[in-house]
């Protein structure tokens, strides 16, 4: 009955093209509403099965379907409308706006596969994401969220933004209490984060970092990862904005994150990295952090450091390496000197896992140059470890060029960092098997030497 009423408001709103009934509206954000995925029942602390929404599928792709062709019969009708000054007036009103929210709700809680949709249902709810974005002259539904495009209200702020209403109109469901019964709701909200561009999330912190945090206070590892990512998405968008620290957020993000840095999680460990360096370099520089001393950026080297000593799964090691040159940002980080070098020595030593050697040069060539007025105290351990890793890699040579290059980088910056040194090691006779022409020349632009 409901879906016959609406057509018939359609069927008028074609023949006399007005947009402006409130039934009209009224009747599309019922259908709308009553397309919300509902929420989980029975076992909210379990993980989602197809049978928690078994009536729901049955009904998704048909009200998904008559939710586009009403948008296309809208459309339509305002296109064929010359009257720009009447249509953008009926474009702000409230059941119209309320219309668009809804709307972007249901895009974003089937914009994936899931238990509670099929293959049709994100289907269809992309084909609307791009019909709403070209109606609104948006190139991407992240300008249709902030307020940009055709009819954007120049006298409206972020207060009245789309991506704001819709925030505000899924909160009930994203709190601490009632989230795990909502995970389509979680969906979206993971959505809009992977849509918005930055910075923009910037002005919406209060509405999106307290889910990020209550969704990564949870004992299950998918639901933590989930909110590690989701603050690192957050974290791009704040960094190095002063509002992070105003409000204090960047104090409860590096509380939180602080509790999983001894979490042997791989899949934890380069977001979570990624999020601590932004956060503390934020923190650091509106702070004005005397990094000579000791900063919250030594305490994270410190977990860092110390996980990377003893781990001996591989995966963990290469997600470990790959996160340390991030942090290495200042001068300050030279109190690490010694255990730093400790540390490249002994992971270039296991240089049969080619995967994790390549970072580890990598981050070795940051360490060079973050590091360099204590890089002299430490040449001679240094040169040790990368002309043995070189006389290594010419007798089982490798595939990827790449690590050789980075390692002869490595040996050439060390070089010129101490060419004192450097040049004793380079010309003694005993290195003529260990450092051919090819490096020679690469060190000293010369190989009168081998002449």
């Amino acid at each position: 009955m409901k879906m016959d009423n609406l057509l018939k408001e359609l069927e008028a709103m074609k023949i006399t093209g007005n947009l402006s009934s409130d039934n009209l509206w009224k009747t599309c954000i019922e259908l709308l509403e009553n397309t919300f995925v509902p929420e989980k029942q029975i076992g909210k602390e379990r993980p989602c099965e197809e049978k928690d929404y078994r009536e729901y599928r049955q009904i998704v792709d048909r009200n998904l379907r008559n939710i586009e062709s009403t948008l296309h019969h809208v459309i339509i009708t305002f296109n064929d409308d010359q009257n720009k000054e009447e249509t953008t007036t009926i474009i702000q009103n409230q059941y119209v706006r309320t219309f668009l929210t809804y709307l972007i709700i249901i895009i974003g809680e089937q914009s994936e596969k899931s238990v509670w949709n099929t293959a049709e249902s994100v289907s269809i709810a992309n084909s609307m994401k791009y019909k709403i974005c070209n109606f609104y002259k948006c190139d991407s539904i992240s300008k249709l969220l902030v307020g940009e495009g055709m009819y954007k209200d120049s006298s409206s702020n972020d207060t009245y933004s789309i991506l704001n209403m819709v925030l505000l109109a899924v909160r009930p469901k994203l709190r601490k209490e009632t989230w795990k019964a909502h995970p389509a709701t979680v969906n979206l909200y993971k959505w809009i984060l992977e849509q918005i561009e930055e910075p923009n999330l910037v002005n919406h912190m209060s509405n999106v970092i307290p889910t990020a945090l209550i969704i990564l206070d949870d004992y299950v590892v998918e639901n933590r990862l989930l909110g590690i990512k989701c603050l690192e998405r957050i974290s791009k968008h704040a960094y190095m904005r002063k509002e992070l620290v105003d409000t204090g957020y960047s104090e409860m993000i590096y509380y939180e994150l602080t509790r999983l840095l001894g979490m042997r999680e791989v899949a934890y460990v380069k977001p979570l990295y990624s999020c601590m360096t932004k956060v503390l370099s934020t923190n650091e520089y509106y702070n004005n952090t005397n990094c000579l001393e000791w900063t919250r950026r030594d305490d994270v080297l410190s977990s860092l450091l110390g996980n990377m000593e003893y781990e001996q799964n591989s995966d963990l090691r290469h997600a470990y390496m790959c996160s340390l040159p991030e942090m290495l940002t200042n001068i300050g980080c030279s109190k690490w000197c010694e255990r730093l070098a400790r540390i490249l020595s002994e992971y270039c030593e296991n240089h049969t896992d080619l995967k994790t050697l390549k970072v580890t040069l990598q981050t070795a060539k940051v360490f060079l140059v973050t590091l360099q007025p204590r890089v002299p105290s430490h040449c001679v351990s240094l040169y040790a470890t990368f002309l043995k890793l070189h006389t290594d890699l010419m007798e089982t040579p490798v595939f990827d060029k790449e690590i050789v290059e980075n390692l002869e980088d490595c040996i050439c910056m060390l070089y010129k960092l101490v060419p004192s040194i450097g040049r004793k090691i380079v010309t003694d006779d005993r290195m003529k098997s260990i450092i051919n022409e090819h490096l020679q020349f690469k060190i000293l632009n010369d190989t009168t030497y081998f002449e």
